[in-house]
């Protein structure tokens, strides 16, 4: 992908939350969608075939918005149902591992949470980084050490490659990321979760500058 049209796609990331109440992944991707999400993230932890149905539905409605679709940790489930990308975790397959199954022209993010593992990453395979938790966050029960704006303009400052911000993320403090140099923020929460999902969808969307809702 064009680091432009990268940057671009980076800019409202919504990952989805299999655990949310009231509102399915389906409807947290569509509702993202409507108010202008740039990425989605398929992440399910307890990922099963009971859900290749559902993953595939998500996928095709953010083809229908032309948006990138990224599977999180399974590098052959990406491939399995054409996804555009994978995101990994620390303790996940190497980048490389990924890049080789996925080809040249998929998306691959990696999560980096702090300078030490910035240094030990190799990110020759990657595409962007994600990290953080920028600000605290009830989401992830695995989640490190809020960093703070100062800790992701460290990162961001550090990183060859575009920084993604998550933790904790809000319409309220977005902007407060974009002008810590982060590409785009990642957001599962603030709309997940929601009394209003789709107020806050709006709101974030808003925040981001991308464009109206569709």
């Amino acid at each position: 992908m064009h680091r432009q049209h990268l940057l671009n796609a980076l800019r409202f990331y919504f990952i989805t939350d299999d655990t949310a109440p009231g509102c399915s992944p389906m409807d947290q991707a569509r509702i993202a969608l409507q108010a202008g999400a740039t990425m989605v993230q398929y992440r399910n932890k307890s990922y099963s075939d009971d859900f290749l149905a559902e993953i595939i539905l998500i996928r095709e409605i953010c083809g229908e918005k032309d948006v990138p679709f990224i599977v999180n940790d399974h590098i052959r489930l990406a491939q399995r149902v054409s996804a555009d990308g994978v995101h990994l975790g620390q303790d996940d397959a190497a980048p490389g591992i990924a890049r080789r199954i996925l080809g040249e022209g998929a998306i691959v993010g990696i999560s980096v949470s702090n300078p030490l593992e910035l240094r030990s990453t190799d990110l020759s395979q990657c595409d962007y980084m994600g990290t953080g938790p920028v600000f605290p966050t009830g989401t992830k029960a695995d989640a490190k050490a809020v960093k703070g704006l100062a800790g992701l303009k460290e990162m961001v400052d550090l990183s060859p490659i575009p920084v993604v911000a998550i933790g904790g993320i809000t319409a309220d403090n977005a902007d407060a990321c974009f002008k810590s140099g982060a590409a785009g923020v990642a957001v599962i929460s603030f709309i997940s979760r929601a009394d209003d999902p789709f107020a806050n969808a709006v709101r974030l969307g808003k925040a981001c500058g991308v464009p109206g809702v569709l």
